[in-house]
């Protein structure tokens, strides 16, 4: 007769299987336009594998997040696979599938303890891990792959809470030192790997209240005072974070007020549980909209949900059934880094911030199965009703499967994943338009490129990458004079932006005035002594102008500030760019 811890490896490995064949092709999937190019593709510092590259990833603030470990995961793909996509995605699924695997481990542990049979145990939290991990929800961290930081920080943030039971169980003294030293270890590779795991020393706290019920054996300053390394380290990590924010440039109170920041994280605490339960209507990009009324009925009925909701929670607390008020907090605490209200990006919500922060309710549901689970097992008809359970969740696993690899196909490629947006959107943001623009400006269709930029500009006519975006299209389709003339309009209106002078250079090299472009990036070198685009396009130019001693001299400093040989300058042969400077 087969073991029951045989069975249990069968289990996993049949979660591993389902897991990994429902987001296999997210292998299919491209580089996207949208932050994978700055991520990985064109971002030189993690070319490879070296002191310099690694400093960097240490004491950067590139798109304002500190996240040194998921930097570090990339560099470790374009060190072994190169910039071939189908591997880069493949780290990604693998990454969630064994994330899937440690939800059951911890659904088992949190499940120690409490009124079930221990095979009830284990049922409920395949069932439970399996429709969490096929769950459409899962799609935007796992498919997009500059969301690489979600899935490593929820790796950690797992493994961190499995070695905190551990070590809040632990029988002795090296035990519990052990456990103790490895949950700080996962805590600060989970914050170095996404800042969403500043949560995590919280999170504890309530582990402590439920399931553990600590307060019963140690009391509440103990507690917090083993607490304190863990939130020494989240303070110097939100430190550090909000000033890559403020470098960034965060979404300033004038520009969405208070209150439309407060309301709209009501809706998104009710919106996230809605798109659980049903998960219908997904998009890449929920961009907030100022002109509604933000104190509309959906936002008024959403803080109304969420008080209710508390209140029932803290009344059911209050008569001793803590799981309600430990799932209803775990979801608070772990949404709160997501709900904007200091927001450094302009979406209302975005579906990947419930990689975690769910967890709570598919716990929830964990515990109602294997309470049911045994029940059935006490019924006349016990294994019909077991098998017929079963079938329940399979039906609902399949069911999300096919909503899953359906929506898989949405981030194929930039053309896809935009032209998606701007089909199913109520509100169409600009950026939706600039992103499909650039994917047809990639595929060579120009004019179509130039529809979506002239839609976007409508929109949105102060962004200046959008300007530049159109005179790269009339750049490449022969019409300098026109994309001069707009690339000036923007070197007027923002003389700041070093890649504003590259601009203007690079049209006038095409057009070959060269001394003029000349002129103009030694302006920009005036102002930008450091800058190595300045200094690279400089060598580029002069290199026209059949200057080698100086071509090799504005190189060499290129060199000299620290920024990474490109491939074909050593003999200066590169002839001038016409094909766009691309700056996502």
């Amino acid at each position: 007769m087969t073991s029951f811890r045989t069975l249990k490896l069968l289990g996993y490995v049949l979660l591993f299987c389902v897991v990994l064949l429902t987001f296999m092709p997210c292998v299919g999937c491209d580089f996207l336009n949208w932050d994978d190019r700055s991520f990985v593709v064109s971002n030189e510092n993690i070319r490879s594998l070296s002191l310099q590259s690694i400093a960097w990833m240490l004491t950067t603030s590139h798109q304002g997040v500190w996240h040194p470990l998921a930097w570090f995961s990339h560099a470790v793909d374009r060190s072994i696979w190169g910039l071939n996509p189908a591997y880069h995605h493949l780290v990604n699924v693998l990454i969630h599938v064994l994330n899937v695997l440690l939800v059951c481990v911890l659904f088992v542990k949190l499940l120690e303890g409490r009124a079930v049979s221990q095979t009830a145990a284990y049922v409920a939290a395949f069932a439970a891990a399996l429709v969490f991990g096929v769950h459409p929800l899962r799609v935007e961290s796992v498919a997009w792959l500059s969301e690489r930081k979600d899935v490593l920080c929820s790796f950690f943030f797992l493994a961190s809470l499995i070695t905190y039971l551990n070590y809040a169980r632990a029988e002795s003294g090296a035990e519990s030192r052990k456990y103790y030293g490895l949950t700080f270890l996962f805590c600060l590779m989970s914050l170095m790997s996404k800042p969403m795991a500043v949560t995590l020393p919280f999170v504890y706290l309530l582990l402590d209240y439920y399931p553990l019920e600590r307060p019963k054996r140690a009391t509440l300053p103990a507690m917090i005072r083993e607490k304190l390394p863990f939130l020494a380290i989240v303070v110097a990590v939100v430190g550090v974070n909000m000033m890559a924010a403020e470098e960034w440039g965060v979404v300033t109170f004038s520009y969405v007020p208070a209150h439309m920041r407060i309301m709209n994280a009501f809706y998104a605490l009710v919106f996230y549980i809605q798109k659980t339960v049903f998960p219908s209507g997904l998009l890449p990009l929920h961009q907030m909209d100022r002109s509604l009324d933000y104190f509309g009925p959906p936002y008024v009925l959403s803080a109304l949900v969420v008080f209710s909701i508390t209140a029932a929670c803290l009344w059911r607390a209050a008569r001793r059934d803590r799981i309600w008020a430990a799932t209803w907090f775990y979801y608070l605490i772990t949404m709160g880094p997501a709900l904007g209200l200091f927001m450094s990006y302009r979406h209302a919500v975005a579906e990947r911030y419930t990689y975690l922060p769910t967890l709570g309710f598919w716990m929830l549901a964990c515990a109602g199965f294997a309470r049911l689970w045994d029940h059935l097992g006490t019924a006349g008809f016990a294994l019909a009703a077991r098998i017929g359970s079963l079938c329940v969740v399979a039906a609902i696993s399949a069911a999300c499967i096919t909503r899953t690899t359906g929506q898989i196909g949405v981030w194929k490629n930039s053309e896809t994943l935009w032209s998606y947006v701007i089909k199913n959107a109520e509100y169409v943001p600009a950026v939706a338009h600039f992103g499909l623009g650039r994917a047809m400006e990639e595929k060579g269709r120009l004019d179509e490129a130039l529809d979506h930029f002239k839609i976007a500009i409508r929109m949105h006519p102060t962004n200046n990458d959008y300007w530049g975006a159109m005179a790269n299209v009339h750049a490449r389709k022969g019409n300098l004079e026109e994309s001069l003339k707009i690339y000036g309009e923007v070197l007027e209106k923002e003389p700041q932006n070093p890649r504003s002078h590259i601009n203007v250079a690079r049209i006038l090299a095409a057009m070959g005035r060269a001394d003029e472009a000349v002129a103009v990036l030694q302006k920009a070198l005036e102002r930008f002594p450091d800058h190595g685009g300045v200094l690279l396009f400089l060598s580029l130019v002069y290199e026209v102008k059949k200057d080698p001693e100086r071509a090799a001299h504005y190189y060499g400093i290129y060199l000299s500030r620290g920024y990474p040989p490109v491939r074909g300058m050593e003999s200066m042969t590169n002839s001038v760019p016409t094909e766009g400077i691309k700056g996502e």
